[in-house]
């Protein structure tokens, strides 16, 4: 190894080690779900709300969920409820859903800029319990 790649070789192992022993996070570069309800696989009576929570701070005037599924397979673009105030949470209001699979479909940007996608699968078993 040349003399100039060895230190450019050490420079960097220096750099990991100093970050790693800092504590300080790493950069967030995309916004990844860590939550949702109803969880992705879920088999649920019908849900009244759909919540996404990310990792980082998401652009919600940027951000759109789609509901896909049901006996006749039809397409919902969902509205955001503005109750939610919550800086990397998003809350939709759904319409009543009839038993079957369904995909909350969802694309969102991170306050960093990057875009991301993914999906949530579950299955609503049957109408909602009566509230007593």
């Amino acid at each position: 190894m040349s003399g100039l790649r060895f230190r450019l070789a050490l420079l960097s192992a220096a750099g990991i080690i100093w970050a790693c022993s800092t504590g300080l996070p790493p950069a967030q570069a995309h916004a990844i779900i860590l939550e949702s309800e109803p969880r992705h696989g879920d088999l649920v009576p019908a849900p009244k709300r759909l919540l996404l929570r990310f990792n980082s701070r998401i652009e919600k005037p940027l951000c759109l969920v789609q509901l896909v599924g049901g006996p006749r397979k039809r397409s919902v673009a969902l509205m955001r409820q503005e109750a939610d105030t919550a800086i990397d949470t998003l809350i939709y209001a759904l319409p009543p859903l009839e038993p079957g699979p369904y995909q909350a479909r969802w694309k969102v940007m991170a306050a960093d800029g990057h875009v991301t996608e993914g999906t949530v699968l579950f299955t609503v078993t049957g109408p909602a319990p009566a509230q007593k």
